[in-house]
């Protein structure tokens, strides 16, 4: 046991080195340990001050008093140009209780001696929510703490963001936003909070991300503050940062736990157990996305609480301040060279400039006297110089979008990718060039923009807005918005093989058809954007956007905006749906939508999500109609003709990515983005309204027109390519209204209706022959107003989904005709009335939260499950059939040759599906066997849990090694060869199981069938007499239970810095044929990783596992074994057979660094490791531990897939060892 012993003694010193660097003393980055005191912005020049103090909720304590009021006469010096920022944890323990609460008075307390630093404070004070404010009932106890706050200060600016909302953003002077951010919000159980997000416009985490970017985006010339609790960096305890007194008192000091108190730390720095340390699954999910989105930007500054310290941490451009001292104080660390840490008591003051400068100061309390601590310089004035441009331009340019070496491809590559429009993109073309000074009488460029491929740049004007959007798309925009959304990864790629890649597959949409599609659209009253092809070269008009913009084509675009030439009010589709669900006066112009998306479909465009719309409001008496105006034609006239493009745009996903050619193929998968707002935005519509427009478009665009259209393109490509698709659309003229009739079919297999946030009544009515009808009426006070009617036929739809969304509703369903058209009833919030007259394929789903009234004979389903109640247009999602070939290799089998094929059903339960059914089917082709498996998932309605089902059979296969039962067997194969120890077996099993995941933790428990019968190989060890016992050449059937519980939470999916893994399984087998055989088993595991370098670059990683059989009735297969990949990597599969066993395996990686290449950056690193463990038999008395030690090398390619390599040495001799995957 010397082994056992020295190693764990060993890991504990590492463990504790590794994670006790935190001091309470104020720690420097060895580029700023002599730090300039003096103050570099002059009072003069300051636009604004932030004070920024959190987690000051103990601000009674008398510790917290001093520095408080130290911290008070700074703000009573402050001028009206600055904010007090309170950056969370407002209230401790448990924020603000209700009135009625014994606690209640001591939170006020607590919370006013916080309001009275704002006495004689000239600025304007805001509180920001941390976690702890939300301790008291969720949202509710937040909104006695935001109406608190508002009614002492007699400011309703003083709590932000409001309404239980995630962010808000708040204009600071002209040149100066800030972006609040209540972080608990997103780590918070939404299904804990019914009622959250009702008075927001924000619904999804999604959402969160999406409004965060483009709030980035619109502020982007301005300096910007986010407050947010949770820091997006932490070198604290939060952050996995601890001092050696923490290894002692790991628990707020409360009693001495040495040696218990580091294993507790390490598991809080690797577990993520908590939703508050950054080692968390879903914190690190909500810092890595935030970072992401703001690692490019040189304007942004991140400010927060939550860890008891004052930090500032500097990572590329991201500029970290944390402010959590008010009350509480708490060891950190200073990580790298230009970062700052003090655990003691303290605040900050953010000084930013009129030209854009930032200066951050800390300040604590020594000798009963206010220190400077810290003082750095956070951001600088882009002091970009903008180059003295030629002045006169020529009148035409000729150019082309890509030059000719990028469009020279190979025959293999054109076979494989196809010809598509490359030679359109490196054809010279002449167009006008742009001079910005001379635009509509003069344009500014004021904000750059564009979606997932685009770039563009907004250009104001004293005619109004204009965009300008270049041809050229970007290969590493869309991989970081689509691809890459947690990590920033534009430096990688930029310029790689996957950005050429990219560049090249762009070629598949016809860049100059834009300029065709708005006379087409106008020849059909349809709403369009009018682009003019220009080339814009570099000018002093583009100012600092000459770094990213010019000397390239552009189209030319005026932005939809509401002008006195067009007074409606134009909207976003997120608009829309808020219109909608607000009052039944706003409606959608279904007319002119469903002839918009015939027009789609008529040119091939498939890419119409929600984005690539806005939306015209229109007053028409006292209804408000809403009227589409699509944007964004990129993937018109598309040409996919390549064999492997073909072939990956079989993927489900990617299915709606049709060629444009003379037919539409699939007209459902063609329509998979748009479906949602279909559904959502046509209710009203019949089959007959759809054929209608298809007939106006086939009547008024004529050929004279396609003809005169595609004129504007420029002449230069005016080719074979035009004429074709002037052709294809002649042809998708004829046939557009089955087009329409098949699309109608589509949408009206399922029904989701909707009423709004007012009280709505819905009755529905069973008919004869399967028929259901179904009303909605505003109740209001003068009487009911009938807003809906439609009446929906079985053979067309299969389900009806009603959402009355909030305030209080009725529900009636009248009628006793069997066998109707599934109803499914959602009530949402405030108080719901159902009247159900036959509960007959009706669904009735509510919070179980609110008081309801519902018929004692009707069954619902009432819980608080949030993406359950909530309507969200977006949820219905196609269902799909999906291939992958298998291919495998071992000496027994040789090649192992099949297919799994999975059917995903989508539907009311999307949990994230209603059900997965996947069947996989091998052969094998040196034995000529086979192997059949099926594998169902099946998500209940509401939480994490799933049922599961798996069966199967095999024909007869290597299934293991079998060396004999012991730890002191021998490896003989030098003298019989490796095949002598390999086992045949023919199997059947069936396992249903329920099963639970959340997060990093997954249960299953499961029911076991089992068959298996042993092959008595000829020339193999097995088939020696006594080896084996000879009944198991005969088919043994087991039944049995399997527990099992596994935890495992990793920073990154390969090679992981920091991580932990635990398992615990419990087994049960009964042998059918011989009762007396019970084999109770358990097994339990424990692994951790952790980086012992503050750069990360030198990892320690070590797991342990045990396993024991609890009774001596097994068979050799039932044993525990040892040997292989993830234990004794020296020896081979199943190299020991035991009753007991166990195993410890531990490396020590070094990450050498990234090598950029034309493909895709790789990570390379080298590994040490070393392996123990040992099996124990009856009656066999042996001291002897098995070792084995190797080195390796690995490979991680953006932390998304993995490569290893490994050779390990043994008593057996050495093995060589490719796998996938790097982590324990």
């Amino acid at each position: 046991m010397k082994i056992f012993t020295a190693k764990y003694g060993m890991l504990s010193v590492l463990a504790i080195i590794s994670i006790s660097c935190a001091t309470e003393k104020a720690q420097y980055g060895k580029d700023i340990k002599n730090f300039n005191t003096t103050q570099r912005i002059k009072d003069q020049d300051i636009a604004h001050t932030f004070y920024l103090v959190g987690d000051a909720g103990n601000a009674d304590k008398e510790h917290a008093k001093k520095i408080l009021n130290q911290f008070q006469q700074k703000l009573d010096s402050a001028d009206a140009n600055s904010t007090l920022l309170f950056l969370g944890d407002n209230i401790y323990p448990c924020g603000l209780p209700t009135k009625d609460s014994k606690n209640r008075k001591l939170a006020e307390e607590k919370l006013d001696d916080q309001i009275a630093l704002m006495k004689n404070f000239k600025g304007q004070g805001i509180f920001v929510p941390g976690n702890h404010d939300w301790y008291s009932k969720g949202i509710i106890g937040l909104k006695e703490q935001q109406d608190y706050v508002i009614e002492k200060t007699g400011n309703k600016k003083a709590f932000s963001p409001k309404n239980s909302c995630p962010l808000e953003t708040r204009k600071i002077g002209k040149d100066i936003a800030l972006i609040t951010v209540d972080s608990e919000w997103f780590l918070a159980d939404w299904d804990k909070n019914p009622g959250i997000n009702e008075k927001c416009d924000i619904k999804t985490r999604e959402d969160f991300f999406t409004e965060f970017e483009d709030q980035l985006g619109k502020n982007q010339n301005k300096t910007i503050v986010v407050a947010i609790h949770h820091p997006l960096i932490d070198h604290g305890s939060h952050g996995g940062y601890y001092s050696m007194e923490k290894q002692i008192f790991p628990l707020e000091n409360k009693f001495p736990l040495p040696i218990l108190g580091t294993g507790i730390n390490l598991m809080r720095a690797t577990g993520g157990i908590t939703h508050q340390d950054l080692s968390n699954a879903n914190y690190r999910k909500l810092a890595n996305r935030l970072l992401t989105l703001i690692a490019d930007k040189n304007n942004v500054i991140v400010v927060s609480g939550h860890d008891h310290n004052l930090q500032y941490i500097e990572k590329g451009k991201i500029r970290q301040i944390i402010s959590g001292a008010g009350s509480k104080s708490e060891a950190a660390a200073a990580i790298s060279k230009n970062d700052f840490s003090y655990g003691n008591n303290g605040y900050a003051v953010l000084k930013i400039s009129k030209s854009g400068d930032a200066e951050v100061s800390y300040y604590g309390r020594e000798n009963e006297k206010e220190k400077l601590l810290f003082r750095r310089s956070v951001l600088q004035a882009d002091n970009y110089t903008v180059k003295n441009y030629e002045k006169n331009f020529p009148t035409t340019t000729t150019t082309s979008i890509y030059n000719s070496k990028e469009t020279e491809k190979s025959k293999l590559h054109k076979f494989l990718w196809g010809n598509n429009y490359r030679e359109t993109y490196s054809t010279p073309i002449t167009v006008p060039t742009l001079d910005l000074d001379t635009l509509f009488g003069g344009a500014k460029a004021t904000r750059a923009g564009g979606g997932h491929q685009t770039n563009s740049l907004r250009l104001d004007t004293p005619k109004g807005e204009y965009v300008i959007r270049a041809l050229r798309k970007s290969g590493v925009r869309f991989l970081q918005s689509v691809a890459f959304k947690d990590r920033y990864v534009v430096d990688d790629f930029e310029g790689g093989f996957a950005d050429q890649f990219l560049l090249d597959f762009y070629t598949s949409s016809n860049p100059y058809t834009p300029l065709a599609i708005g006379a087409l659209a106008e020849s059909i009253g349809i709403k369009h954007t009018d682009p003019s092809l220009y080339f814009v070269p570099k000018q002093n008009a583009l100012g600092n956007y000459n770094q990213t913009f010019g000397n390239e084509l552009y189209y030319l675009e005026i932005r939809p905006a509401e002008t006195e030439e067009n007074p409606n009010k134009i909207l976003s589709t997120e608009d829309v749906i808020k219109l909608l669900a607000k009052d039944e006066k706003y409606k959608i112009d279904e007319a002119t939508y469903i002839r918009a998306r015939l027009f789609d479909m008529l040119i091939g465009d498939w890419d119409r999500h929600y984005d690539q719309w806005k939306w015209e409001q229109k007053n028409v008496g006292d209804k408000i109609y809403i009227a589409p105006i699509p944007k964004d034609r990129d993937q018109a006239f598309v040409k996919y003709d390549g064999l492997a493009t073909q072939m990956f745009l079989n993927f489900p996903g990617l299915r709606h990515m049709q060629s444009f050619g003379p037919k539409i193929k699939k007209i459902k998968w063609f329509n998979m983005e748009p479906f949602p707002l279909d559904l959502a935005f046509t209710n009203h519509a019949t089959e007959e309204d759809w054929k209608r427009e298809a007939d106006f478009i086939k009547t008024h665009l004529t050929k004279t027109v396609i003809d005169e259209a595609f004129t504007k393109i420029p002449k230069e490509i005016q080719n074979l390519d035009v004429e074709n698709i002037k052709q294809n659309l002649e042809h998708r003229k004829q046939n557009l209204q089955k087009y329409a009739s098949d699309y109608y079919k589509v949408l009206r297999k399922n029904v989701i209706l909707t009423g709004t946030n007012k009280k709505d009544k819905f009755v529905i009515t069973r008919l004869p022959n399967q028929e259901t009808e179904v009303k909605i009426y505003r109740n209001k006070q003068d009487g009911e107003e009938l807003t809906f009617q439609k009446t929906y036929q079985k053979k067309e739809t299969s389900e009806i989904w009603i959402y009355s969304l909030g305030d209080d509703d009725e529900l009636i369903v009248n009628g006793k005709q069997n066998n109707p058209i599934k109803l499914r009833l959602l009530g949402g919030l405030n108080h719901d009335t159902y009247k159900i007259e036959k509960d007959n394929r009706v669904s009735i789903y509510d919070y179980k939260s609110e008081n309801n009234t519902i018929p004692a004979n009707t069954s619902a389903k009432l819980t608080d499950d949030y993406e359950l109640n909530e309507y969200n247009y977006r949820r219905l999602k196609y269902s799909f059939w999906s291939g992958m070939p298998n291919l495998d290799y071992n000496p027994d089998d040789e090649i192992v040759l099949g297919m799994t094929t999975t059917f995903t059903k989508k539907g009311f339960k999307n949990n994230p599906f209603a059900a997965k059914h996947s069947l996989k089917t091998n052969y094998f082709t040196g034995s000529k066997g086979y192997e059949i498996a099926y594998e169902g998932i099946f998500p209940r309605l509401v939480g994490h849990w799933y049922y599961g089902l798996n069966t199967g059979f095999t024909g007869s296969h290597f299934i293991r090694n079998y060396f004999g039962q012991g730890n002191l067997t021998i490896n003989e194969e030098k003298i019989y060869n490796e095949d002598f120890y390999r086992i045949r077996a023919k199997e059947f099993y069936v396992k249903p199981s329920i099963n639970w995941r959340k997060n990093a933790s997954w249960f299953s428990a499961s029911l076991v069938y089992e068959a298996l019968k042993v092959e008595p190989t000829a020339n193999r060890r097995v088939n020696l007499p006594g080896v084996v016992d000879a009944h198991l050449f005969n088919t043994q059937h087991f039944g049995g239970l399997d527990f099992e519980f596994d935890f495992e939470n990793l920073n990154k999916k390969v090679n992981p810095s920091l991580g932990m893994k635990f398992k615990l399984g419990f087994n049960y087998r009964q042998n059918l044929n011989n009762s007396e055989k019970k084999l109770p088993s358990l097994v339990t595991g424990l692994g951790f990783i952790h980086y012992l370098t503050n750069n990360e670059k030198l990892i320690l990683s070590t797991y342990a596992e045990t396993k024991w059989l609890l009774s001596n009735h097994y068979e050799f297969y039932q044993m525990a074994t040892l040997g292989g990949n993830n234990n004794l990597r020296g020896f081979r599969f199943d190299r020991f057979y035991g009753k007991t066993s166990y195993f410890q395996t531990t490396d020590l990686r070094l990450d050498l660094g990234t090598v950029k290449n034309s493909f895709v950056p790789i990570n390379i690193g080298i590994f040490g490791g070393f392996d123990y463990g040992r099996v124990w038999i009856p009656n066999e008395i042996t001291d002897k531990w098995h070792k084995s030690y190797g080195l390796g090398l690995w490979l991680n390619a953006l932390d998304m897939l993995g490569v290893e390599a490994s050779y390990f040495r043994s008593s057996d001799g050495g093995r060589i060892a490719i796998g996938f995957g790097v982590d324990f």
